[in-house]
């Protein structure tokens, strides 16, 4: 049986022994079961405007609206400095403590002993090697006195502590620089991490000959140390002197467990020949930790103040890319997407976007783009996708003369820059890909559900 079903000028529509092909330019070609509605409701109306004496496209017209945009390796970049790390000033205060009179003459009549904390100034070049010191990937050394935090770490770089003596008339008889830095790393796979903590003395003066110096932390959110101390006891170091250690965190979750994590750090500081009776010197780590058992097969931490980048790269992933690239920049200024992690949800918005319930269905075009699939963005597996496929912007990402080209796709649905979302004409392959490459991110950066995380497309 061979039946045609619709003719146009350039097309005509075969059912033979209940397969479905077109002819088109001479050519014949198969339509795929799940495209034979749209293709259908596209012939339809073509034939609709012949019969009405409407015109239609000439032969060897390109099947495709006009060039609304590019996008090549010039226009692509990794995610910036300011998407990648979050940093914040030390605090400054100061506290002070009655000497015992006991001590006070070993110490030239000093009554008094102030610890105040302040960032280290800023440097227009890096810090000298006597203030760089205890460093990770968050850590920059080119910005002294901050605390900085990437996704899977933190830093305090530059965090100056001094010991003043003062005498019974408020003068200094003596005063001790320190220098703190501590840093931690975190891991994707693991509840168990480690942190750093160096203290070095820069300068001493007067009564102040050297420093007896501890240091213990703590931790709330179900953690647990197996050493609360970065070294034993205390250590008494002059000028150049330095005390450095690790504490080992730990914080197990069952399946589903969520805990959010702060580290507490307490410095015992006075001249050698006194003893405090409690801390004087305290702070908090700025950036909560939150360790998670919800991603992946194996629990991990990450710094949640600090939003995952997730990259696709033109180079790899092709038309999909480019389909992300154009649309985040043209439609949606670079906002971010919020992660839905149901795949019941997901599969519902492609319905809408790309599927059946869209009320404008997706044309599929394999003589312009072999293996023709529909990429949604933004993604199903998002709370920002699933919007009607009929308000989207349907585009035709090509690769042209060394850079990708982006068509309209339709000339009857001419794309206005104001539409929540696209729909990109996007090889199968390069299609799946780019759904794996996603999976891959949210368990590399644990990206919870209702999580916002940042697209970038890369060369």
């Amino acid at each position: 049986m061979n039946q045609c079903l619709f003719v146009t000028s350039s097309r005509r529509l075969h059912i033979r022994a209940g397969a479905v092909y077109v002819v088109h330019e001479g050519k014949l070609m198969h339509i795929r079961t799940p495209r034979l509605l749209a293709m259908v409701a596209s012939l339809a109306a073509a034939a609709s405007l012949v019969s009405a004496g409407g015109a239609s496209a000439a032969e060897g017209e390109q099947p495709r609206g006009a060039l609304i945009g590019t996008l090549s390796a010039d226009d692509t970049a990794a995610p910036p400095k300011s998407a990648q790390i979050r940093r914040e000033r030390v605090d400054t205060n100061i506290a002070c403590n009655t000497i015992a009179p006991t001590a006070r003459a070993g110490l030239g009549g000093a009554a008094k002993a102030c610890v105040e904390i302040k960032p280290l100034a800023d440097f227009e070049a890096p810090p000298t090697a006597d203030h760089a010191v205890a460093a990770n990937d968050a850590c920059d050394i080119t910005q002294p006195g901050y605390a900085t935090a990437t996704r899977f770490g933190t830093c305090l770089n530059g965090m100056e502590i001094t010991y003043t003596l003062l005498n019974d008339k408020n003068a200094v008889v003596g005063t001790g620089l320190m220098n703190v830095a501590t840093s931690m790393t975190l891991s994707a796979t693991k509840t168990t991490w480690n942190e750093t903590a160096t203290v070095k003395v820069i300068s001493v003066t007067g009564q102040v000959k050297s420093l007896n110096i501890s240091y213990d932390v703590g931790c709330t959110g179900g953690c647990s140390m197996t050493d609360a101390r970065p070294w034993d006891g205390t250590k008494t170091l002059g000028v150049g002197g330095t005390a450095t250690g690790t504490v080992t965190y730990n914080t197990p979750l069952a399946s589903g467990g969520l805990a959010n994590v702060t580290s507490k750090h307490h410095m015992y500081v006075v001249a050698s020949g006194t003893i405090p009776v409690q801390p004087n010197v305290s702070w908090d780590n700025p950036w909560p930790i939150r360790c998670d058992n919800q991603v992946g097969a194996n629990p991990g931490c990450v710094v949640p103040d600090v939003r995952a980048n997730f990259e696709f790269s033109l180079a790899e992933l092709g038309g999909a890319a480019a389909t992300y690239g154009w649309a985040q920049n043209a439609l949606r200024d670079g906002a971010p997407l919020r992660r839905d992690p149901s795949e019941a949800t997901a599969k519902t918005r492609r319905e809408y976007t790309c599927g059946s319930k869209s009320t404008d269905p997706f044309i599929y075009m394999d003589d312009v783009v072999p293996n023709d699939s529909c990429d949604e963005f933004p993604f199903a597996r998002s709370y920002e996708g699933g919007t009607n496929g009929a308000l989207c912007a349907d585009i035709v990402p090509l690769y042209e003369n060394g850079q990708w080209m982006i068509y309209e796709a339709r000339a009857d649905k001419p794309v206005t820059g104001n539409e929540p979302c696209a729909r990109g004409h996007v090889n199968n392959d390069d299609n799946s890909n780019a759904g794996l490459a996603l999976g891959r991110y949210v368990q590399r950066d644990r990206v919870l559900d209702t999580e916002k995380y940042n697209v970038y497309v890369t060369n």
